[in-house]
């Protein structure tokens, strides 16, 4: 025997005050809390529980169907609703997206000496988007997606990046130059996974855990300064960083403000022998 069991909450109706009348054969409620739909094969069971100004208001209507091929349903909104869908073994499932975007710092951990990153002007973006499932309520959500992250990792003015062969490094600028800016940059494909568990029943104070899978598909060293008032802006590509690196991720969910993001990869930057060995760590705002 099949169940198909549909609960959702409807708030926030019309009318200030709930009460129901009967207008011939029509049942106008208001103002309800809780609709329950139970379809077995051949009986179909409506309960309506609660409202606003009479938590103890119950309805039960148990309705003969001969053909449950003539049950529709239509659920037509999404912001309450979230597209629920119901699975053949009758649990219901809930799938919705969403689009993120981060901003915050970053920086490089065990640079060997001489190598001094600057957290700021350092920068991180990035954006989010993600199908979560949420298979039992909404205080536990599972998350994959696609992500793109933008990095800039700024330096001392008084050195830039070269490269030895196959091997980055820093060395010390000419005497001549007014250096601007030097600077490693990384753009990034990357794919999140990510579990999230909320504390509340709005879902608003939560944590969230995982990784995410980066293909650093664009990576180059920058510098710009000044030679006799003429500017320029130096780039040099094929810097060796790894093609595929992996961040663990952690995010605090917080009411009424930002959340909290860390990314930290403890795979090198650089491929082996091609640069100076330092992990990537990043930190600030998640929306």
């Amino acid at each position: 025997m099949k169940k198909v069991l549909l609960t959702a909450a409807l708030l926030g109706c019309l009318a200030s005050q709930s009460f129901a009348e009967v207008v011939n054969d029509t049942i106008v409620i208001e103002d309800v809390k809780k609709v329950k739909i139970e379809t077995r094969d051949t009986v179909q069971r409506i309960v309506i529980s609660g409202s606003k100004d009479d938590s103890q208001f119950h309805y039960v209507q148990r309705i003969a169907i001969p053909d449950t091929s003539a049950v529709r349903r239509t659920i037509k909104s999404v912001k309450d609703f979230n597209k629920i869908q119901v699975k053949n073994d009758g649990k219901p499932t809930k799938w919705e997206t969403s689009a993120h975007f981060n901003l915050g710092l970053c920086t490089m951990l065990d640079a060997p000496d001489g190598y001094d990153f600057k957290l700021w002007p350092s920068w991180e973006v990035g954006f989010n988007f993600l199908a979560d499932w949420r298979p039992y309520g909404k205080k536990n959500v599972w998350s994959i997606g696609l992500a793109f992250d933008w990095r800039t990792y700024r330096m001392d003015k008084d050195s830039h990046w070269e490269k030895a062969g196959d091997v980055m490094a820093l060395a010390p600028n000419p005497a001549n130059i007014d250096a601007k800016r030097t600077s490693l940059n990384v753009f990034s494909l990357g794919i999140p996974v990510m579990y999230t568990h909320y504390f509340d029943n709005d879902a608003k104070w939560g944590i969230t855990l995982g990784g995410i899978v980066n293909f650093n598909t664009g990576s180059h060293a920058n510098q710009r300064y000044e030679i006799d008032d003429y500017h320029y802006d130096v780039k040099l590509k094929s810097i060796g960083q790894q093609v595929v690196t992996v961040d663990g991720l952690a995010i605090v969910r917080i009411p009424s403000f930002p959340d909290l993001y860390c990314k930290y990869s403890p795979m090198k930057y650089f491929k082996d022998g091609r640069g100076p060995k330092m992990q990537q760590i990043s930190f600030g705002f998640y929306w």
